[in-house]
């Protein structure tokens, strides 16, 4: 009887421990939408697009986006979750949802050069497939996943080598590096970034 109750109470344990959210996130000296990118990380040419919110909030509290206008294709969203643990599984599921094969003309192929930019993020993964634009050859997707503690960042690109103004993979990672710095300076409790 002792041994049932002892497993009983351990499986309880276990159990309360895998289905509880953890401590909520702390407070953080910054705005979500002051993360957003801006065209001071670009190069001259590219102006900012109003926020919105994404499409879908995928259970956030809040749930940003801003696009670019330039020339390519750029988004970058962020979601922030009340839980770090709730942020966790986000970017798991996200994984597979955010590299589907609906937005590419083929595989997602891992950048491991670029996610390695990334080296102040929780977790982080960059991937790039061909991609079809208008007048624009060899032109490549790209998608950046991150997690920040309880915030999952969305960022998407479109590179293209052959076109005079569009991003190169080279200005991708400096863009990147950026926007890693960026998540740095505003979690080390810094000045808030502008947006």
């Amino acid at each position: 009887m002792a041994v049932l109750t002892l497993t009983t109470c351990l499986a309880v344990a276990v159990l309360s421990f895998i289905c509880t959210p953890g401590a909520p996130a702390p407070l953080r000296p910054f705005t979500t939408e002051s993360m957003l990118m801006d065209a001071t990380l670009f190069p001259p040419g590219w102006s900012n697009r109003p926020i919105i919110p994404t499409a879908d909030s995928h259970g956030a509290l809040e749930h940003p986006r801003r696009g670019m206008s330039g020339d390519g294709v750029v988004g970058h969203e962020i979601y922030r979750y009340e839980f770090v643990r709730s942020a966790q599984r986000e970017y798991k599921r996200q994984l597979d949802v955010f590299y589907s094969g609906r937005q590419a003309n083929d595989a997602w192929e891992e950048k491991p050069e670029l996610t390695t930019l990334m080296d102040f993020a929780d977790e982080a993964y960059v991937a790039c497939a061909s991609y079809i634009a208008p007048n624009t050859e060899g032109a490549k997707l790209c998608h950046m996943l991150a997690r920040y503690g309880e915030f999952v960042v969305r960022f998407s690109a479109q590179i293209a080598p052959a076109a005079p103004l569009a991003l190169d993979e080279d200005e991708l990672g400096e863009l990147l590096v950026k926007l890693d710095d960026r998540w740095e300076a505003a979690m080390a409790s810094l000045p808030t970034p502008s947006p």
